[in-house]
């Protein structure tokens, strides 16, 4: 049997190889090994995202994702996998011990770092629960964007105790943001609204929602909304 051929099985029932595995099946010297390598990547067989990774197309690229820099899928990723958004991701967001970016294929396989590990599951794929989704969007909506949140949060069967647990320690403005937001969503469930009141209750200096950019003003908040009420309920409105 080829060479090619071997690589072209081994790596597609891996889904992910790294050279040294491949090198240890002896199939040829190293030199010879990478040589074919090389070329199967550039003819289109294996993506190879960083030096000495070797990807099948036909792999899952969420699975793929976790496998090259630990962490779990989250952001508009995990928002997507809970079905609370419709909008694919092409760029997959994962919390890791670092920052960092590949390119597979069609797909940008982002990296950020984590600020906790906690509310995770394991299937379909290691990835954020739906209240540590919301919750890590909460830090990084400039890569999520509030219509997004606001879309998730109106889609989920979110639970305030969970939710709250996970949110343990923050301060005043990170509910400040959340309770704003609920505040617009079009209708809410009951775990939503005692989610919302203990907001209210963490009302205490003025915040931004976003950034230090000028908006309105909104006092029951003590918030600046810099991104805007139509903006934030696009989804809603279309």
């Amino acid at each position: 049997m080829k060479i090619a051929t071997r690589l072209r099985e081994y790596v597609k029932k891996a889904g992910v190889a790294e050279f040294r595995v491949l090198d240890s099946l002896e199939l040829t010297s190293s030199n010879s090994l990478r040589v074919t390598l090389n070329r199967l990547v550039k003819e289109g067989e294996f993506y190879n995202p960083t030096k000495g990774i070797y990807v099948s197309k036909d792999a899952d690229p969420f699975m793929v994702a976790t496998v090259l820099k630990p962490g779990y899928l989250s952001l508009g990723t995990a928002l997507y996998l809970h079905h609370l958004i419709e909008e694919y991701p092409f760029t997959i967001y994962v919390a890791s011990s670092g920052k960092g970016s590949f390119r597979l294929g069609e797909h940008e396989l982002h990296y950020f770092k984590a600020k906790s590990y906690s509310g995770l599951i394991e299937k379909p794929y290691k990835m954020a629960s739906v209240e540590k989704a919301i919750y890590d969007c909460l830090f990084h909506s400039d890569l999520v964007g509030y219509a997004k949140i606001a879309k998730a949060l109106y889609n989920s069967e979110i639970s305030a105790k969970k939710f709250l647990a996970q949110s343990k320690g923050e301060g005043g403005a990170f509910f400040q943001r959340l309770g704003y937001i609920l505040s617009l969503l079009p209708t809410r469930s009951k775990e939503k609204n005692e989610l919302m009141g203990h907001c209210g209750k963490k009302v205490r200096a003025n915040a931004y929602l976003q950034g230090r950019g000028q908006g309105k003003y909104v006092p029951d908040w003590k918030l600046i909304d810099n991104v805007g009420e139509k903006v934030i309920l696009s989804w809603w409105q279309q």
